[in-house]
């Protein structure tokens, strides 16, 4: 079976557990076919994996009829099926897979308008919250999957020796708890919620927030740090990071704040396959990722209840027995599950 894989992009912040997803599908007999935009780093990931990558640029993604390149590349490379991701993609593909007779899935990873993925065949939620999302607005729920997106978690496996030198470089004591968050800093994140939550703490708690990324809200989240005496000296600004594992192993407990429901959350995947306790707000792809033993999930905006839900993580038999079920629960999202669930889908589809 020959699968074109359609992404309108070249750049991609879940670039590696994609391309993890597509070599696994490779070893079983997939044959994949990459079709995305020039320039930018994503095409030289997946060819790395030996998968051969066809570059393409839509003259105007927003009127596919005019996009003939992209009806005269599926043509040339004549796949069995074509598996899209991202809105434009599916709105491309979906038009050339009609006209040429080729089934269509589309994976949708954000709240996304139905016009984007109204001429796909089959539809793929990231979240049951997508999955609703996509059926309130007017979706067949027959023509719907959810299938998670995958990570690799045996690479997120905790190294004891980096976590200790990472603390070791931060000049953080033995009895402090390091609480980490980390995403674009934007409004909708919530970051400024969670230094609001962590003022809250009793005293007697010795801890550090650290704050990996960057964005629009930085100069805002840093005078907050700054203007309130109960952070003095204990928020700490990462900036961007390239790998997040050696943060994640230094960590104790990860937090994702956002005050809008997250689509998915890969980094709250990221951190549990490290073993940490996460606590994240009760809204989109969350929902699916945790329960009452591997964390919590509060009201979004709820600062009182953020800081109370982090307090109760910071015992240190809740710290173990937490991070052991965050753990255990993220091998249900492992590429090798994921990706036997896209072969189901597949052969459904596409008897080659």
């Amino acid at each position: 079976m020959k699968v074109l894989h359609f992404v309108n992009e070249n750049r991609l912040s879940w670039a590696n557990p994609w391309v993890q997803l597509l070599s696994f599908l490779q070893g079983k007999g997939i044959e994949n076919v990459v079709l995305c935009n020039p320039g930018g780093t994503l095409g030289s990931k997946i060819e790395s994996a030996g998968i051969p990558v066809v570059n393409y640029k839509p003259l105007v993604s927003s009127l596919p009829c005019l996009c003939k390149r992209a009806g005269g590349l599926i043509e040339e490379i004549k796949p069995d099926l074509i598996h899209t991701r991202l809105s434009s993609a599916a709105m491309i593909g979906g038009y050339w897979g009609k006209k040429l007779g080729i089934p269509v899935i589309s994976t949708i990873d954000k709240y996304s308008k139905r016009k984007y993925s109204r001429r796909s065949d089959h539809l793929v939620a990231v979240s049951d919250s997508v999955r609703q999302w996509l059926v309130n607005t007017g979706h067949d729920p027959e023509t719907i999957s959810v299938i998670f997106n995958p990570l690799n978690c045996s690479q997120y496996s905790k190294d004891l020796k980096v976590r200790e030198k990472f603390r070791e470089d931060h000049n953080v004591r033995e009895e402090e708890f390091i609480i980490t968050g980390a995403g674009r800093f934007v409004e909708w994140k919530g970051f400024d919620v969670l230094l609001n939550a962590v003022c809250k703490l009793p005293d007697t708690i010795p801890f550090r927030l650290w704050l990996a990324g960057d964005g629009s809200e930085l100069k805002k989240l840093q005078g907050i740090a700054e203007n309130d005496p109960r952070l003095s000296g204990k928020v700490t600004f990462l900036g961007f990071v390239n790998d997040v594992r050696p943060l994640l192993w230094a960590s104790d407990i990860f937090v994702l704040p956002s005050r809008e429901p997250e689509p998915f959350g890969l980094i709250l995947l990221e951190a549990m396959s490290s073993g940490l306790p996460v606590i994240a707000t009760s809204a989109g792809g969350p929902l699916d990722m945790v329960n009452k033993d591997s964390g919590c999930l509060v009201p979004p905006g709820d600062i009182r209840a953020l800081s109370k839900s982090i307090e109760q993580c910071m015992g240190k038999k809740n710290l173990q027995k937490m991070g052991r079920a965050a753990l255990v629960r993220s091998k249900q999202f492992d590429v090798k599950q994921i990706g036997d669930e896209y072969l189901e889908l597949y052969s459904r589809f596409c008897t080659k």
